[in-house]
């Protein structure tokens, strides 16, 4: 059982003369990866202008204590907070670790440039659990309770979904880190949202570019097998007409309940049907436990999976024997070769250890903290609507190179790489061998009412 030291932080309120106190833990064994409280779901506060590592050491490696010294600001309004909502339990626990570390890296290197508009910033992180009532219960506490500046994160479509009324209604933007499955007038106000900002692909940038190579190489007759909710569904309708477009077939399709475990039903079906490709978007420990009971059937010699969900965390829970071969395709990878990315790799490193990992959500909740930051100074204000038109169409270089914020529909445009798990990788840095790239792919146009509402 992992140790906690829980380190209380009390915040002078400038307009009462009154301590406010916000917790943060720590955990040893996940350096410096915060937590919610369990027993009231309340998050805490990320360290401001103070290094972490040099912080903890100055505690002594006490497991509690209580300090004023490296408390997040002054409080009222002289900080700009950040309200984040990410998977730190449940179903995708997996991604939950880059997706808060990569905001957490943005705000350090903020604060450390002078904060935003002279103020510090400080991130209040919430654990989703994985769960759309959980995901509505703490947006409304950050946004009504807490009176956040802006909210970043959540990491399904469906807690996307259950976030996007909350924060429409508070008219407090969402800055969406994930890969998804695109916009739909239907879908509102969880995308074509005035409020809310994609920085993730979509599939016309992260499969289109590649369905030629796969059918090329590997065959036209595709199985879908993807998780029951709203991404996988969407993505594979997008996704069959892209193959329709190079002359294939899907053969079979399948939507497996989140967290099953035994998929013998569904590998039957799939070697039943004897598709040339399995194209899969499980999701969180569900990829990884089918990929294992797919290996371990043998159906990968003779079948290819391609997955895009499988990233570098996902592929590391699947292990060597389960993931050789595997075709993965992202927007970002942690092996690829951009100055902007090495910088991000040795700044991850340095906080977190030097076998930390990093994945595409990662990169894009790095990516919200410094635009967001870059848009608030811009404005001189973190006021909605300024920060909406500042963000329209800011470029931007990110880990991934250069990215640019698509004014009409709010989507990122972002490159796009193919990558395959090689045979015998011992970590991150030779996990996958890059197949090809592309520049900034520019998605599809979004089906949404233009200009877009709230």
């Amino acid at each position: 059982m992992h140790i906690i030291a829980i380190i209380a932080c009390y915040r002078l309120c400038k307009s009462a003369n009154i301590f406010q106190m916000r917790t943060f833990m720590y955990n040893p064994i996940a350096q410096f990866n915060v937590t919610r409280n369990s027993k009231s779901k309340d998050s805490v506060v990320a360290l401001t202008n103070t290094n972490r590592r040099r912080f903890l050491t100055a505690l002594g490696g006490s497991v509690g204590a209580t300090s004023l010294a490296g408390c997040v600001g002054s409080g009222g309004d002289d900080v700009v907070t950040i309200g984040v909502l990410s998977p730190l339990s449940g179903d995708w626990t997996v991604y939950g670790e880059a997706h808060s570390r990569g905001l957490e890296l943005a705000v350090q290197e903020v604060n450390e440039a002078g904060g935003i508009n002279g103020q510090d910033v400080e991130i209040d992180l919430r654990d989703t659990e994985t769960l759309p009532e959980t995901v509505t219960e703490q947006a409304t506490q950050l946004v009504r309770s807490e009176e956040v500046d802006v909210v970043a994160g959540t990491f399904s479509s469906a807690e996307r979904n259950a976030a996007a009324p909350v924060v429409t209604n508070a008219e407090v933007p969402l800055l969406y880190p994930t890969f998804y499955e695109g916009q739909s007038q239907d879908e509102f106000p969880g995308v074509c949202n005035e409020l809310i900002f994609k920085f993730g692909p979509v599939p016309s940038q992260q499969v289109n570019p590649w369905m030629d190579y796969i059918v090329s190489n590997h065959g036209d007759q595709f199985y879908f097998i993807g998780s029951d909710y709203v991404w996988p569904q969407e993505t594979s309708r997008r996704v069959s007409e892209a193959l329709e477009d190079e002359g294939g077939e899907v053969v079979g399709e399948e939507f497996i309940p989140l967290g099953t475990t035994d998929f013998s039903s569904a590998i039957s079906s799939i070697a039943s049907a004897e598709p040339d490709v399995v194209f899969g978007t499980l999701t969180g420990q569900d990829s990884i436990s089918f990929a294992r009971q797919f290996y371990n059937q043998g159906l990968n010699e003779e079948i290819t999976y391609w997955t895009i969900n499988d990233e570098e965390f996902a592929t590391e829970g699947k292990g060597e024997d389960s993931s050789a071969g595997t075709y993965v395709s992202f927007d970002y990878f942690s092996m690829i070769d951009v100055d902007e990315n090495q910088e991000f790799l040795s700044l991850t490193r340095e906080e977190y250890g030097d076998d930390a990992g990093m994945n595409t959500t990662g990169a894009a909740m790095y990516n919200i903290g410094h635009m967001y930051a870059e848009a608030a100074n811009a404005a001189g204000t973190t006021a909605t609507d300024d920060i909406i038109e500042e963000l329209e169409g800011m470029t931007h270089n990110g880990p991934q190179g250069e990215i640019h914020m698509r004014e009409e529909d709010h989507q990122m445009v972002l490159p796009s790489y193919l990558v395959q798990a090689t045979d015998s990788w011992t970590g991150y840095d030779d996990m996958f061998e890059m197949i090809d790239s592309t520049g900034p792919v520019e998605p599809e146009d979004a089906d949404c009412n233009l200009p877009l509402s709230r």
